[in-house]
């Protein structure tokens, strides 16, 4: 359980904080324990890393402005999916960034439309959610991505690798992070966020950066006047946590693949004229209702306790994938089972198909 796993993690964070108390505690960088442990899980992985090309965030969200604020200008172009991490395309809205979108869905991205986009927008910046897309839960084949380094490599575009849910690999091996596939040369136009709210707690706001060491020491200087510092015990619980990470994984992912499988059931019980794929990983479905009811029955179901997210709040662009719901399978089968029974009450209730528009945007999604 996550409760246990933070406990003990707390304590030996308390035991080694003696070591850390005497100094003044700010580390733009991150602690050093925590930037080789870091380092040396991308090398296992397949990514040869040196501590200096590690940056550690408070979060990966933070990571993820604190890159746009540095590589990007106002009116410069990000190409991003559609759908995509709704968070994100917030944080590419603020710094004053133009989307660019291209569709992907759950049987993947349109290499040649990637391609192309790439070619013809010459954006600033590409976000990209290879390893179990969010919300689609594809997986990017090796072959493509290649391609798309290589093409990066042509137009001079920052590729921004999101990588928070590359290891809840559930029916696929882990895949070998993005920038270890780059021909020489061009794996410095990658940079890699990336952190443990998803394996292991969303409170632990820990991330981090993987780049050429250049650019981190400007993402270092470029939080300081906002961010002196991620705070160190927190770093020193994710410095425990990320030690005993590959235990953590061998008994969290047959949970999550069970838990998966048994919302896929409930769901073709109760809903039987829904459609969707089962991800080779990552944390939910991506639901096809058929019909424009998403934003509806997101708020209709909410009054009966359950919070959901509509389609159109992943959708770069407005009012779109509003027929689609993203639905987790973070909930044990016994409460995924009641919340599908309450969409499928919710549903026979009848509901208005909408845009989305109509619906209040809540300030954050998981």
């Amino acid at each position: 359980a996550p409760e246990a796993e933070l406990g003990a993690a707390l304590a030996a964070a308390g035991a080694m904080l003696a070591e850390h108390a005497p100094t003044p505690g700010y580390h733009p960088y991150g602690i050093p324990e925590l930037r080789t442990a870091v380092a040396e899980r991308f090398t296992r992985r397949g990514l040869p890393t040196l501590p200096d090309q590690i940056l550690i965030t408070t979060g990966a969200q933070h990571a993820l402005s604190l890159t746009l604020a540095l590589l990007g200008r106002p009116g410069d172009r990000v190409l991003v999916e559609n759908p995509s991490y709704p968070n994100a395309l917030d944080a590419i809205r603020g710094a004053g960034l133009r989307a660019v979108p291209v569709p992907v869905t759950e049987d993947g991205w349109d290499p040649g439309l990637v391609e192309s986009s790439l070619r013809q927008a010459a954006p600033r910046l590409a976000y990209l959610v290879p390893d179990f897309q969010n919300p689609t839960g594809a997986l990017m084949p090796r072959e493509q991505r290649v391609r798309i380094l290589e093409t990066v490599r042509a137009t001079g575009t920052w590729l921004l690798i999101d990588e928070t849910i590359a290891d809840i690999a559930l029916d696929a091996p882990p895949p070998a992070p993005f920038a270890s596939l780059a021909p020489h040369g061009a794996g410095e136009q990658v940079v890699t966020v990336g952190s443990l709210s998803k394996t292991h707690w969303g409170g632990l706001r820990i991330g981090w950066v993987r780049a050429g060491s250049r650019l981190i020491t400007e993402l270092a200087t470029k939080r300081v006047p906002s961010d002196m510092s991620t705070p160190v015990i927190e770093q020193l619980v994710a410095l425990h946590l990320l030690r005993g990470m590959d235990d953590v994984l061998r008994e969290r992912l047959p949970r999550l693949r069970a838990q998966r499988d048994a919302l896929a059931a409930s769901l073709a019980r109760h809903v039987p004229e829904w459609r969707w794929q089962v991800p080779p990983g990552g944390l939910s479905l991506w639901v096809d209702l058929g019909r424009p009811i998403a934003s509806s029955l997101a708020r209709a179901v909410l009054a009966q306790g359950v919070r959901i997210e509509g389609g159109s709040r992943f959708g770069a662009d407005p009012g779109t994938h509003e027929h689609r719901l993203r639905i987790p399978y973070t909930l044990s089968a016994d409460l995924s089972e009641q919340a599908v029974r309450r969409l499928a009450t919710a549903l026979s209730g009848g509901l208005r198909p909408g845009t989305g528009d109509d619906v209040p945007r809540r300030p954050w999604v998981a």
